[in-house]
């Protein structure tokens, strides 16, 4: 078996005194140390530094000015010097195998980009019951990209680079407009420079901040609500310009191919407006086209279609009391174990 490959890690952190500890912990806590761990302290005003100082020299510490996600993932990546990075948020942790698992996997030449499922956690680290993602897309994505299309992946703590591919494409493209969506940028990126390997295996947990997110129909942190697709837009033109740079040979598409995950949101809360249950149907109605198209656009299988299709019917349809649930259901990840106290498929 050949060697595994160093794994960095770097830990994105801003204002998250009270989280960072146990980041970094679950950074050192592993079963295939990392081979060095990278502090990038973004500017925060709170004891975030002097929490991390307690590690001593087992982590290295870097601050910089407030300059957004992105910044921090830029000079976090110039200080690396293993062969894959992990780029961790500081509210979030890994579990002691995950980079044992991100080792192995990059052990394949032509992976330039792993991505892993987490456990859902609430600001207490009790585990939520839910996962994201439920699928994760893999294999050569590039033409999937240049289409517009943006395949199935984990958000930001739920990824490995190889830093060879990587260094094709860094710096992130920092911006007053785009100082966040580093995973965005280097996750669909990435397709370009290698494969995209998916491990189907839990190794990490994702930190909801709400209080009360289980009870709502938009999921996370960054509420998209109802501007979410303008947002995927923007991303992709910003996207396209910054890789006709780095890449000048790749040419994508002009427009972004919105997913479920975004437009079952939009659909969802356009139906259970506060306007009354007609109000709330012709909404839905009038949504029904762009989300059955997002639908049957979907990499997925036909049963997991008509499945999505049934469940969008239904919620428009059904009395409020009954719809309402369904609806957070699948929408909403974290609520999952609150409705029906299992982990969902979508």
């Amino acid at each position: 078996m050949p060697d595994l490959p160093r794994v960095s890690v770097v830990i994105c952190n801003h204002n998250y005194g009270h989280f960072i500890d146990e980041a970094i912990r679950s950074a050192l806590e592993q079963t295939h140390p990392a081979a060095e761990i990278v502090l990038v302290d973004d500017g925060s005003t709170d004891n975030s530094v002097d929490v991390a100082r307690r590690h001593g020299d087992r982590i290295r510490i870097i601050q910089q000015p407030n300059g957004g996600q992105m910044a921090a993932y830029n000079t976090g990546f110039e200080h690396v010097s293993g062969d894959v990075v992990l780029f961790l948020d500081s509210d979030d942790k890994l579990l002691p195998g995950a980079l044992a698992e991100v080792a192995a996997a990059m052990c394949e030449p032509a992976v330039a980009r792993v991505h892993f499922k987490l456990e859902l956690i609430d600001v207490g680290g009790q585990a939520l019951g839910g996962v994201i993602p439920t699928q994760l897309a893999e294999g050569d994505l590039s033409n999937l990209v240049r289409k517009g299309v943006l395949f199935l992946a984990a958000p930001g703590s739920g990824n490995a680079y190889r830093v060879s591919a990587l260094r094709r494409l860094m710096p992130l493209p920092v911006s007053e407009q785009e100082r966040h969506g580093a995973d965005f940028f280097a996750g669909y990126a990435s397709a370009f420079v290698g494969e995209v390997r998916a491990l189907n295996l839990i190794l990490g947990q994702y930190r909801i901040h709400q209080t009360n997110d289980t009870q709502s129909l938009r999921f996370g942190n960054a509420k998209l609500g109802l501007r979410g697709s303008q947002m995927i837009q923007a991303r992709y033109h910003h996207l396209k310009q910054w890789l006709g740079r780095r890449l000048p040979s790749e040419h994508l598409a002009d427009v972004a191919v919105v997913d479920f995950s975004i437009r079952k949101q939009e659909y969802a809360a356009a139906i259970f407006c506060d306007q009354g249950y007609l109000a709330g149907v012709r909404a839905g109605l009038a949504g029904w086209p762009i989300l059955n198209r997002s639908i049957w656009g979907r990499e997925c299988g036909l049963v997991m279609k008509l499945g999505l299709a049934a469940w969008a019917l239904f919620v428009l349809f059904a009395p409020r009391a009954l719809g309402l649930p369904i609806a957070r259901y699948v929408c909403n990840p974290s609520s999952r174990r609150q409705v029906f106290g299992a982990r969902g498929m979508f």
